[in-house]
């Protein structure tokens, strides 16, 4: 096995998948739980940075070199917004949030109150989504609060007064900006895994789409007599089950045709001896002994010739071409109403048959309407069609007297219906009777050999149709559907 042949296995493209899906989950993995991580540990120390503001202010507590921390000559309960705006140097238009913070455990005359106007040119934050605010105390309560804006890239600054003190400028972006926030790998998680998820997929589609024209390949070439498929691509596993199918079929076809050259032989070296029993028994005097004699002969005759004709028909040797299913018809039946057989045929009348529209219809709503003038053109085999046809009309003036035919059309197939006024056969019985050698218990003295119907059922599936039998309100209705092509 060449390389190539290797990587263009099944079995190797699914241990592909499986060890590539798993490098991916763990990769994902990873990714995923060190950014959230990082996220974390992100939003950790901006809590921490919040409490070590409160004491850096309210303890003269030295804080972290990346937080500034300034004071203004500003004292009253709220700062105008246009000093907010002058001391906070962003550009206008500013957002305020303002929000005050008291220790749980004191009453509230008796609380320590922190004043906090958080300034931002891109929103407000929304503080209530804080939980148990109130349960904490102010320190825990401003390291909320700085947890809250570390997750908004706004890079906001901060003013702080404790209870009737100055105010303070606080600038932590270092700690709780942008820039200082961790990269969020998340996303690019997410896109990766849609990306090699969209791979499997189209992967899949692909082997799907090559086993499916790997079965239209196989289909067509069961309705000519080739003896091998054409040449597909798709994996080293499919390309074997092509060549050994190639080899199944070349013998079949090898088998059937010296079945079919052995029946000649035996039909030909038949054909002599009863020829001559044919002459010898026109020397028998007793007439109901000749007419016996001549009987069995002419069956064996017949059988043979049928024989001979199931195994054409099974053998499929005849090319498809295109032909007019309507003229076809036409000409059986006017062979039969010349030897005064009651065979008639009934052309469509004006018919909508459904055709799909195309971008060369014109309108959407366009179709093809059927009448009496149309030839129907079909890609058919023409002598197995007239010998499926002849067979049904045999078959309908054997059993019911008459035959009346008409077709039924749609946009994919063309059913002939062959109507007779028989009414002791069932269209049980008659699908019954689709099996060779099989015949009717009325037969009486009909001839035939039973291998009528299994002709006409092989000739209907060779052309991707079947034959079927239903009820009429006169006798028995035979259809057969081909498709159209």
């Amino acid at each position: 096995m060449s390389k190539f042949q290797k990587i263009n296995s099944i079995t190797n493209q699914i241990y592909f998948l499986i060890i590539s899906s798993s490098l991916i989950g763990i990769i994902f993995t990873y990714i995923w739980i060190s950014s959230n991580h990082e996220w974390q540990f992100f939003l950790k120390n901006s809590y921490n940075t919040g409490v070590s503001i409160y004491n850096s202010i309210k303890y003269k507590i030295n804080v972290d070199e990346k937080i500034k921390i300034e004071k203004l000559e500003l004292k009253g309960d709220l700062i105008l917004e246009n000093k907010l705006q002058f001391y906070s140097k962003i550009p206008s238009p500013v957002k305020i949030t303002t929000l005050s913070i008291l220790e749980s455990d004191r009453v509230l005359t008796q609380a320590s109150r922190v004043s906090l106007h958080i300034v931002s040119s891109k929103l407000k934050y929304p503080v209530a989504k804080i939980k148990s605010f109130q349960n904490l105390n102010s320190d825990e309560q401003l390291g909320k609060v700085i947890e809250l804006i570390s997750n908004y890239c706004t890079n906001p600054i901060l003013f702080i007064k404790f209870d009737q003190g100055s105010w303070y400028r606080v600038d932590g972006n270092e700690v709780w900006g942008c820039n200082a926030a961790p990269r969020d790998n998340r996303l690019i998680a997410i896109l990766f895994l849609i990306i090699f998820s969209l791979f499997i997929f189209y992967f899949i589609r692909e082997n799907d789409a090559k086993f499916y024209d790997f079965v239209l390949n196989l289909k067509n070439n069961l309705k000519t007599n080739k003896n091998s498929m054409d040449p597909i691509k798709g994996p080293f596993e499919l390309k074997q089950i092509k060549d050994t199918l190639d080899l199944f079929l070349k013998s079949q076809k090898e088998k059937i045709e010296k079945r079919l050259m052995v029946l000649s032989s035996i039909s030909h070296d038949i054909g002599t001896p009863a020829t001559k029993l044919k002459l010898r028994t026109a020397l028998i005097d007793d007439k109901d002994l000749k007419e016996k004699l001549e009987t069995d002969i002419d069956r064996i005759i017949e059988m043979m010739n049928g024989v001979l004709s199931y195994t054409r028909s099974e053998i499929d040797l005849e090319e498809e071409t295109e032909i007019s299913y309507i003229s076809l018809i036409e000409s059986i039946v006017f062979d039969y109403q010349d030897l005064g057989n009651k065979v008639s045929f009934i052309k469509p009348k004006n018919k909508n048959i459904g055709l799909v529209p195309s971008i060369f219809t014109g309108k959407r709503d366009s179709s093809l309407q059927l009448n009496e003038n149309h030839h129907l053109l079909v890609k058919a085999k023409p002598l197995s069609l007239q010998r499926a046809i002849t067979n049904l009309i045999d078959n309908a003036l054997k059993y019911g007297r008459r035959a009346t035919l008409f077709l039924e059309t749609s946009s994919e197939s063309i059913t002939l219906i062959v109507e007779d006024e028989g009414t002791n056969v069932s269209e049980d019985l008659l699908e019954y009777l689709k099996q060779p050698f099989l015949r009717g218990q009325n037969i009486g003295f009909t001839k035939g050999t039973g291998l009528g119907l299994t002709i006409v059922s092989t000739i209907a599936e060779q052309h991707g149709g079947n034959l079927s039998f239903e009820k009429s309100k006169v006798g028995i209705r035979a259809k057969l559907t081909i498709l159209r092509k």
